[in-house]
Parts: structure tokens; sequence; C-alpha cells
């Protein structure tokens, strides 16, 4: 792989915006259509991309590859690693300077069939680990800390985490976690504590869910147990949940409830836990959403309003349906912001489980579609951590999901419900269940942005109000000389990345004119910093 013979960056500092979707900065690296993407990892000083690919001529090994950025896609040299022969990188983690990648051979749960690399990423040294005697597991999470590895997943039908120490080789095995009937929602770490929280549910002997927050430091040590208890009707439960950040050692989760062993969603609960692990809730059901029908056509939701207002009058609170996921809890200085995702799912694999889906079913990755094998890593982002659960991509390719609305819900610290609305999505059918767009929040702006054919669809809220709705935008390129031949639209990723920044990554085919004014095209790799600003839509210019 070589290359490319020159990377197209044009930034525009010196000129006032004048657009609402801004192409400020390209990165291109030469890659064929048939090979793989590079996956971004974003970090401090800016991007990591790396991807694995098969060396060049008659030799089928496989090499890693990687480079590194600063905000305005400036680019270091590609760095490249072999890969012991048939492994598969399935893992990959950043801590402080440090980049960790994990390599698997083949499908192995086998612990002999892993190793780990460290890659300094200011001295470009790279450290193999043998991390053999890590228990055989069929791996769903995998985090680094403090030099540290945190392995989740589940042996012998049971859910199971071990941390592996880099310096000594000794392996710890969390307790608490390695029980029948318990579920993993959420593992989540915080480099500040040097912490992490698993996020469990259990059922009692009376087939009642527990849910319970246990937090870990890094020997092993169970600091606290938190019991999140009961909601305020028995027939109800959680069914998923997000924890906050810590905050003066206290903590809020956030997620949906809805009744038991019934596909019957009743809406978002939020959970505030002190220092000394007591907990007070808050429930917020359509009752309270005095904007969730606005994704609808107006006789639509005028019908549902109606419905509404005779079930309220009954004392009966109506189901959501079909699915409500909470996908992300940004956190504020004055409160959360809760994107979820309303959606239909047909999928023999996505079945329900008491009255939930799968948790890993639908907060999958949102690099899930990059590589040809399952990935376990995610984007840590500068303002809140929200690491998404990954399993094996094959897992999707049987299910048909339908994305209807994204519910949006602004929180103040006291729980109390500043606004709420609603965006209508293409209800398109799909194959990948990951959410299904990415939230940029600066002050009272909020821009909601997601990929469809080959085109970037934003809308835009100031404090609370939709000013204007799935808007289409065309994909362009800096050089006003080239032209956009073709698009793999199969690969093509859209992250929110920092303020009103997102990343727009993938493959195209460029038409271009050579010195001696010859057509040519070339095949590349690229990576897109795109700004918006959507108080600069003018609905009278046609996009």
């Amino acid at each position: 792989m070589r290359y490319l013979f020159s990377i197209c960056i044009f930034y525009l500092t010196y000129l006032p915006s004048t657009a609402q979707v801004d192409f400020v900065a390209r990165l291109e690296f030469e890659a064929k259509f048939g090979e793989s993407n590079y996956m971004t990892v974003f970090n401090k000083d800016g991007i990591l991309g790396f991807r694995t690919v098969k060396e060049s001529g008659l030799n089928p090994r496989q090499i890693f590859e990687m480079f590194q950025t600063d905000y305005n896609l400036n680019t270091s040299s590609l760095k490249k690693l072999p890969i012991k022969e048939g492994h598969n990188l399935i893992g990959y983690d950043t801590d402080e300077n440090h980049f960790y990648v994990l390599f698997q051979r083949g499908n192995s749960i086998e612990g002999k069939d892993r190793y780990l690399v460290d890659l300094n990423l200011k001295s470009d040294d790279a450290k193999e680990f043998n991390i053999s005697n890590i228990l055989n597991m069929d791996l769903k999470e995998f985090y680094v800390m403090n030099g540290k590895g945190i392995f989740m997943g589940v042996s012998e039908s049971l859910p199971v985490i071990q941390i592996f120490d880099m310096k000594s080789g000794n392996i710890i095995t969390t307790q608490g976690i390695y029980s029948k009937d318990t579920e993993i929602l959420q593992l989540r770490k915080d480099q500040e504590l040097g912490v992490f929280d698993v996020l469990i549910s259990k059922r009692d002997q009376y087939k009642v869910k527990q849910v319970s927050i246990l937090t870990f430091d890094l020997e092993g040590s169970k600091l606290r147990e938190v019991n999140i208890g009961n909601l305020y009707d028995s027939k109800l439960e959680i069914i998923e949940g997000i924890l906050t950040p810590f905050e003066e050692y206290q903590q809020t989760l956030i997620g949906t409830f809805g009744k038991q062993r019934q596909e019957a969603y009743q809406g978002i609960y939020l959970t505030e836990i002190n220092e000394f692990g007591e907990t007070v809730k808050k429930y917020y059901t359509l009752e309270d959403f005095e904007n969730f029908y606005n994704y609808l056509p107006e006789k639509q939701r005028a019908k549902r309003i109606r419905s509404l207002e005779k079930s309220l009058k009954k004392g009966k609170i109506p189901d959501i349906k079909p699915v409500l996921s909470t996908r992300e809890v940004i956190t504020m200085n004055d409160g959360y912001l809760v994107y979820s995702d309303l959606f239909t799912a047909n999928n023999p694999r996505y079945y329900p489980i008491d009255g939930m889906y799968a948790n890993s079913m639908y907060r999958a990755s949102p690099n899930i579609n990059t590589m040809s094998n399952g990935v376990i890593g995610s984007n840590q982002e500068l303002n809140y951590i929200n690491k998404q659960n990954m399993i094996n991509s094959s897992l999707f390719r049987d299910g048909e999901y339908k994305f209807h609305a994204a519910q949006l819900l602004l929180l103040d610290k006291n729980g109390n419900i500043i606004w709420d609305n609603s965006l209508s999505l293409p209800s398109r059918t799909t194959t990948n269940p990951s959410k299904f767009g990415e939230l940029s929040l600066t002050g009272d702006k909020l821009h909601f942005m997601y990929l469809e054919e080959k085109k970037l669809v934003l809308s835009y809220l100031y404090n609370g109000e939709v000013i204007f709705e799935n808007e289409k935008f065309e994909l362009k390129l800096l050089d006003d000389m080239e032209r956009i031949r073709e698009t793999d639209d199969n690969g093509l990723i859209l992250s929110w990345w920092y303020e009103n920044n997102y990343l727009l990554s993938g493959k195209q085919s460029i038409r271009y004119q050579d010195e001696e004014g010859r057509a040519k095209n070339r095949e590349v790799f690229f990576i897109t910093k795109v700004t918006v600003n959507g108080a600069l839509f003018d609905p009278d210019i046609d996009q």
C-alpha cells in the first residue's frame, strides 16, 4: 500500500463561513474500493486512523496501518506493523499517549489465540503482551486504563470481567459478576478517578429484575455496590441505562423503562445517586413529553394527541411503541441532553427478553461497517464518554431496522424538563441497528446530522425549537477543479467530533486533470472535516 502522493488539505480560516454545512479540511490516502476502510478514534491531539490490510503481492499476510492527525487534518506518515499469521484485529482503546490494539486468531475464544500490542504515540515504540492466561471468553468489551487491560465477555454462558496488569502479567477476576441470570448493561471507565463502573441486571428467585452498579478499582477491589431498587410500580422494570461521569462523588443513571415481560415501553427514568449510594428516581412518560409526536404529519399527530388525552383522562398512560432506545446522555454543567431513537426491529436474532431487547444488539459501534470482522472499541469523545457495546458485525446481517424518530430531551440538574422535541427520520429499512444520527450541542444550538443516499441530512434546533428539519446537502470536494466520480456508500461513516464539527470518512473515486491536462481517476480513502451552523440557514436558497 503506497502512501498517497498528495494529501489534500485546504482550511479556510481567513474567510467567513457563508454556509450552514461547510467542508473545511480533507485528508486522502490511496485505497482501492475492495480494501478495508480506516477506522478513526478521537484523542486530545486530534485523530488516530487505523486498519488491517493484506500485503501487496502474493503474500496473504495482513499488516496493521496507523496514522495520526491534528484538528486541521495535518497528518503524520503512515506507520505499519506486521500481524501474526491468521490473526485479526478485534479490539482497541486509547490511554494517555498510548494506543492499544488487540488481535485474535480467527473466531477463537481462547486466550492463547490472542495478543495485545501497546503503541507509544510519542516514540513510535511497540510492545507486545502475551495474554494467554486471560479466561477463554467471547469478548464483548475492551478497555485500557493506567497500563491495565480490562476484558469483559461471556464464558460458559456467564458474564466475566478480568483485569490484566501489563507490568507484572498478573490477572485478576472481579467478584460478583460471574453469575447465572446476570447481564452486563454497560461497562464504563473513569480515567480521572482510576475506576470503572459495571451496570448489571439480575433476576432474583421470583424472576424480578434487580439492577445494580458495581464500581471497581484497578486492583479488582469492589469500592461500592448500589442497588437501584424497584420502580414506582412493581409491574415496571428498567430496560437499559447509561451512567454519567462522577461529579462531586455523585452520579446519574438514565435510560428507558417498561412493563415486565412485555414489549411495552413506558418512558425514560432518571436515577440520582449520591456519595452514600442513596438513590432518587424521576420518571418521564408520554404525559410529560409535549412534543413526542412532532415527527408525525399534522393529521396523524393530531390523532395521536387526541388518543393520548383520552387515555390520560381515564388515568392510563399509553405504551410507547415500537422500540424506544436511549442512545446518548450528554452531561453539561447545568443538565443532561438525552437522545433516544424510536424504531422497529425485525430480526430473528433480535428478540424481546422479558420486555427488553438485548442491549448490545442495537447499541452497537458507529464503526460497525468499517471492517469485515467484528471490532471492539469506540471513539473517545472530548466532552463526554459514550462507550458503545460491540459485537461481531455478522449478527446484524439477518435483521432489518426501520427508524421513525429521534427523541430529544433536555433536563436540568434537578431532573426538571427544560424542553423536549422530536425529529422525523426517513423510516427506510437498514441492516445497521446503530444509533441513527450524530448530535452536536453548543450552547442553545443543537445540530442533528445523518447520512442518506450519499448526502448529509441536517436538522437544527435552537433552544429546543426546530428551526429546520432534514435538509439535504451534497458531498463536496475542496478543490473546485476536481469532481466526485463515485462514492462507496457502504463504507461512509459520519461521526460528531467536537463542538460543531463532524467527521465524514469513506472511499471515493475522484476525477481530476494531471499536469498535462489529461483526465485521470484516483481511488482514495478520505477524511473530511465538516463544520455546521444552522443559524445561517436560508429556506429560500435551493440546497
